[in-house]
């Protein structure tokens, strides 16, 4: 984060602590210091701790609700793939029928 971001994101509204953050979300302090640390949202380093805004956090827990749901939606499609051609190997295959 540059000097200019850094300022404009103090600047842009009341900060609070990831042990703050952590309550309101379904992570752990120790695992948004780790995401802030990487850069996963915005938050900024003061001293020894982490400060972030409730906005950023919720924007990173929007998104990978997202992220997460289009997973699931791509695991339930390949699950009924996968019990659809189950079904279809499970079928005794009569001779002599026209398919």
């Amino acid at each position: 984060m540059s000097e200019l971001e850094k300022q404009t994101f103090l600047a842009s509204g009341p900060l609070i602590s990831i042990a703050e953050a952590a309550e309101c979300t379904p992570y752990s302090a120790e695992y948004l210091s780790l995401l802030a640390r990487k850069g996963r949202f915005q938050a900024v380093k003061i001293s020894r701790d982490w400060l972030t805004t409730k906005e950023a956090i919720l924007l990173y827990v929007r998104e990978q609700q997202v992220k997460h749901q289009g997973m699931l939606n791509c695991l339930q499609e390949a699950e009924q793939r996968s019990g659809i051609l189950a079904e279809a190997a499970a079928s005794p295959v009569v001779e002599g029928a026209h398919v």
